[in-house]
């Protein structure tokens, strides 16, 4: 196992530092050789935006940011001196770049991932991620030039700036969506022909406007539009993919293009595409979170319908039997006509018909509360061993009437956990009558308790017994669900083991069940360990 740790810690960093330092290097030579023939510079430079992306997606550790940093400086050096800088200028700017994704990283690191929710918040992380390191780096170049006597080192800085900056508004948004996971949310196994439809619709116009020179300009603009409305961030960021690399591979192959004049206006306007496009991604993404919020509140509506017509139908239904014993047998004792020696046999009826009726009224509170957000906890440190013996001998005597009984076994008088010792013994009495109820009249009930590895401890109840079909294992912890026995009238309202999740949950921890249909059921809580 330490051998495989070893290669593993080894292995990643290496792999992807390889990545990386393939993808800077392709897209920053990439970049420079569309200009080699006048500039060293590229107007447009996506290798920094994708330092940027590979780092904040995939790095996990110091090893894998040292690696992929290191990556980007070989990559940067090798392409800045094929694009013909000199070897003092290729490993400045080498630096700069990497400096450039770091300053990048270590501000989104440091401010968090945001959810761009409105334009506000998209503004502010542009300018903490992409205009502050883009104007850095342009700094540094522009300082780097007038130190090596460059005659324009303003140019140069204001080159550089514009450059990062586009290659992060165009690369970002498509770097940070593209995953399986959107790839599914969008559904687009299903929509394969509209997307190429879209895309295909928006290359042959880029193709079009920039390399024929047709006046279509703002077809680009409405396609890209349509990519983002249909596709997201993802159709945004794919659009801008699409129309900046069909436009620098157009400007590539006509020379008479190359001029810092024409450069300018194609970066603004692909800077509007890529501000329009993204804007239009976000509205729709805001479209989205309403039509999910006013669509889950609709579905609240229904359950909570739902549930108050399950509710009246149970209590009306539980209700009956418990009120029918009460009133009956009391009214017989009001008669006189009991003799003495059953009085006490039926006053012990209404007792307990009246303790079910109490019960149930507890019962549906707590479902009340929860519902309502105002379920109290008072967590504390309960010794386990002593609520366990506690809720046994509050039980045993209707166990035993029943002719079973109820046995603590590896139970560590040292266990202790951080709980509502009274919620904690509503949740053991609640599982432990459903053990009760559903197991056969013979074996006893075992309960065990110990601690776990993960700071939790474990308390188990188990019960031999018929068992829970597999077809009955979803709906356990439902409200108003009991299992199905043919033959066998099981007691109750079907509230105990919703009850008991929802107060194991509300102390942060977990109710889990195995059970082999004809033989055992095992419940069991994890709950805190206690300090």
């Amino acid at each position: 196992m330490r051998i495989f740790l070893t290669k593993a810690a080894v292995f990643r960093p290496l792999g992807l530092g390889f990545l990386t330092g393939a993808g800077f290097f392709a897209l920053g030579y990439g970049g420079i050789y569309v200009w080699a023939d006048q500039h060293t510079l590229s107007p447009i430079w996506p290798a920094t935006a994708l330092g940027f992306v590979m780092m904040l997606r995939l790095s996990k550790s110091r090893a894998d940011d040292l690696a992929m940093l290191g990556a980007m400086l070989l990559a940067g050096f090798v392409a800045n001196r094929l694009g013909g800088s000199s070897l003092l200028g290729a490993s400045l700017f080498a630096i700069i770049n990497v400096l450039d994704v770091l300053a990048g990283v270590l501000a989104v690191r440091r401010i968090g991932m945001p959810r761009i929710r409105n334009l506000r918040s998209a503004a502010r992380f542009l300018v903490i991620a992409g205009l502050s390191p883009s104007l850095l780096g342009a700094v540094m170049a522009g300082g780097v030039m007038a130190w090596i006597g460059h005659a324009s080192p303003l140019q140069t800085g204001l080159q550089w700036f514009f450059a990062n900056l586009l290659g992060v508004m165009i690369l970002f948004p498509f770097g940070m969506t593209a995953s399986l996971r959107q790839f599914a949310k969008l559904k687009l196994e299903n929509r394969m022909l509209e997307a190429a439809t879209v895309f295909i619709a928006l290359g042959a116009v880029s193709l079009a406007t920039f390399r024929y020179g047709l006046p279509s300009m703002f077809l680009v603009m409405i396609l890209s539009m349509a990519a983002s409305v249909r596709f997201r961030f993802l159709g945004a960021g794919a659009a801008l993919l699409t129309v900046s690399t069909l436009a620098f591979a157009a400007v590539h192959n006509h020379p008479e293009a190359h001029n810092l004049a024409w450069v300018e206006v194609l970066q603004f306007y692909l800077a509007c595409i890529s501000l329009v496009s993204v804007r239009t991604a976000m509205l729709m993404n805001e479209r989205d979170l309403h039509i999910a919020i006013i669509e889950r509140r609709h579905q609240h509506v229904v359950r909570a319908s739902r549930f108050k017509s399950q509710l009246l139908s149970h209590v009306s239904h539980e209700v009956r039997s418990p009120l029918s014993a009460i009133i009956g047998f009391s009214s017989m004792l009001e008669k006189g006509t009991l003799t003495p020696d059953r009085a006490p046999e039926f006053a012990a009826i209404i007792a307990h018909n009246g303790e079910l009726l109490q019960r149930l009224h507890d019962d549906l509170l707590d479902m009340g509360r929860a519902e309502a957000g105002v379920l109290s906890m008072r967590s504390e440190r309960v010794a386990v061993g002593s609520c366990l013996h506690n809720c046994v001998s509050a039980i045993r005597l209707d166990a035993t009437l029943g002719g079973k009984d109820v046995l603590l076994e590896d139970v560590a008088d040292t266990l202790a956990l951080q709980a509502d010792p009274l919620r904690l013994a509503q949740i053991l009495n609640n599982l432990i009558a459903n053990a009760f109820k559903y197991g056969d009249n013979f074996s006893p009930i075992r309960m065990r308790a110990h601690a776990l590895n993960n700071g939790f401890g474990r308390i188990e109840i188990a019960n031999s017994g018929p068992g829970i079909p597999r077809a009955e294992h979803d709906a356990v912890f439902l409200p108003f669900r009991r299992s199905v026995e043919v033959g066998r009238n099981v007691p109750g309202a079907g509230l105990g083991l919703s009850i008991a999740k929802m107060l194991v949950e509300a102390q942060g921890g977990r109710i889990d069940f195995e059970s082999v249909p004809g033989r055992q059921t095992r419940f069991w809580i994890d709950l805190p360990l206690a300090a």
